[in-house]
């Protein structure tokens, strides 16, 4: 049985990011098949299997009024300057009030429908305090996501700490936790799941794949 009851888990999705990739224009707002990035992100997190998710926020760092009109709360970093993911990760730690936080950015618009269910599964083992997927990607490597994790809200702490030493980077922080790889590459997993737009040509070549 899986120690992860209905409702237990707060998704995150993460908007915060300058675009600069793509020209510095807001990425969770510019449209995928005729929907925002961000409200996109948003409804296939409320899609998600098994009914886990519960409660859902948004973290964003301007137009703020834009992603609140997507129905779900909308909180700026803590942290100042676009300090990148773990900005947004310590941001939703601070908010979340269910036992499990469930991160996913907003620019990889076909993320699986069972994400949470099969992150979920990793905490069967009573040690495990984050989730990371992983993907096969197109030269057969595989490699995690760290913008996609399920991770316990009691690890709220320790980030704060990392990052007041000056920790960026999502992988050296959950490497100093049980962390378990969960990697989708079964069959009938669709392999550009995990295929993220950087550039608006990214994201036009993902609406016509």
């Amino acid at each position: 049985m899986n120690p992860i009851q209905p409702g237990q888990i707060t998704a995150l999705v993460l908007a915060g990011g300058r675009g600069s990739r793509m020209g510095g224009v807001d990425k969770g707002l510019q449209n995928f098949n005729g929907t925002p990035l961000a409200l996109h992100t948003v409804m296939r997190l409320q899609m998600q299997a098994g009914g886990l998710i519960g409660d859902l926020m948004i973290n964003a760092n301007r137009n703020l009024s834009a992603y609140e009109a997507f129905g779900a709360p909308v909180w700026p970093d803590t942290l100042s300057d676009y300090a990148g993911p773990l900005a947004g990760f310590m941001t939703g730690l601070e908010r979340c009030e269910t036992p499990y936080l469930l991160t996913a950015p907003c620019d990889t618009p076909l993320f699986p429908l069972d994400l949470a269910q099969r992150l979920a599964q990793a905490f069967e083992d009573g040690s495990t305090e984050i989730a990371m997927a992983a993907a096969r990607e197109a030269d057969g490597q595989v490699r995690t996501q760290p913008v996609f994790c399920l991770m316990r809200v009691n690890l709220l702490e320790s980030l704060v700490a990392f990052t007041q030493a000056g920790g960026r980077k999502i992988d050296r922080w959950t490497d100093q936790h049980r962390t378990v790889v969960v990697t989708f590459d079964q069959p009938g997993d669709d392999p550009r799941a995990f295929c993220n737009a950087n550039t608006l040509a990214e994201l036009h070549a993902l609406e016509h794949s």
